[in-house]
């Protein structure tokens, strides 16, 4: 059994590589409704191992591309403001020996890009130019005390149609608000 790992960046349009030669079809799923074409990307993507987010442990990951011609470095750092803050999905396809999916697309983690990077340096053969993605999980923002999540506009940021948190901005220091339905 052989196991590759997917990558969707959901900028505009979205971005999808997995980590196997050519391109790969992945069908109607909860992440790709339509369905979608991969772009292999095999030994240029590299992916590092992740950990569930668990007792409040924020994760945080780099994904590299590396081997990329001068134009799609250009294209990355022209793009790089719709990558910023889109949601990156993280799945595994599990294959047989001759290469044919056994079963879906397990869905493993969804991350937050932040900062899409690019970098060129002299090799042996030429340049090396990489583009790297920054991702982390939703509790990654350092910025930001921990009370502040409990306002309305970072649970809209969340959730654009949830308004639980709608009233927070008229509580203040020593007073209460009554939550629900008036009488």
């Amino acid at each position: 059994m052989r196991e590759s790992v997917l990558v969707r960046i959901a900028s505009d349009p979205p971005a999808r590589l997995w980590s196997g030669v050519g391109d790969l079809f992945v069908p109607a799923d909860a992440v790709e409704p339509s369905g979608a074409i991969y772009l292999g990307g095999a030994d240029l993507v590299s992916v590092p191992d992740f950990q569930q987010l668990i007792n409040g442990t924020a994760d945080r990951l780099e994904f590299t591309l590396s081997g990329v011609t001068a134009s799609t470095l250009a294209l990355a750092v022209e793009e790089s403001a719709s990558v910023r803050g889109a949601p990156v999905d993280l799945g595994t396809q599990q294959f047989d020996d001759d290469w044919q999916p056994l079963g879906p697309v397990k869905w493993e983690a969804r991350f937050r890009a932040d900062t899409l990077t690019v970098g060129s340096q002299p090799g042996e053969t030429g340049r090396n130019r990489t583009i790297a993605l920054s991702v982390g999980t939703d509790d990654t923002g350092r910025s930001r005390a921990p009370i502040s999540l409990f306002t309305d506009q970072d649970q809209r940021r969340r959730s654009p149609t949830d308004a639980f948190f709608n009233q927070v901005s008229g509580i203040n220091a020593g007073t209460s608000r009554r939550f629900g339905p008036s009488d």
